[in-house]
């Protein structure tokens, strides 16, 4: 999505956070690994509800497709604000990183490289349209639809969407 600012070329950094998910193995604990970028409000129970309402199928690798923009705004449907991994996506991710590495290169958006990276590795998706549309606005958060709100880039922003979210404030 346009957000009128450069794209980041920060695949390097999200590897070098992945790997440390790899090290400590605190994913192996939980059928889903969530990354969400700092500016992002992501909702714990509502994303459970997301996730359990896709049925997904046991024991086999899948990435949730976040969004149901145009494929050139909303990268596909994969947007890297929320990104959604069981672990049997991760796993194959961590068994294969290095191909990745260096078959797609790191030069882009972390997004853009674990999205090519999964369909790579043939790891299947589910979509979940309403997981979370960009807007730059807290008052987006009012859509209990959502399970995630992004870019909210200032600290007072993020906190109001929290409360929002949260019913502390009706707005």
């Amino acid at each position: 999505w346009d957000t009128g600012e450069a794209t980041l070329t920060n695949t390097d950094v999200f590897i070098n956070v992945w790997d440390q998910v790899r090290k400590s193995g605190k994913y192996l604990s939980f059928d889903w690994t969530i990354k969400a970028d700092a500016d992002c409000v992501m909702v714990p129970e509502r994303m459970r509800q997301h996730l359990a309402a896709l049925h997904p199928p046991a024991d086999v690798p899948i990435y949730v497709k976040n969004n149901g923009m145009d494929p050139g705004l909303g990268n596909n449907g994969f947007l890297g604000a929320v990104e959604v991994f069981n672990k049997k996506a991760v796993q194959l991710y961590f068994d294969n990183a290095e191909g990745c590495h260096t078959t797609l290169g790191i030069n882009a958006g972390e997004d853009g490289f674990f999205k090519g990276c999964m369909d790579a590795l043939g790891v299947g998706f589910m979509t979940d349209i309403h997981m979370f549309f960009p807007d730059h606005s807290a008052g987006s958060c009012m859509q209990k639809s959502h399970a995630a709100f992004h870019p909210l880039k200032r600290a007072d922003q993020w906190q109001h969407c929290w409360d929002i979210v949260t019913g502390k404030v009706p707005w």
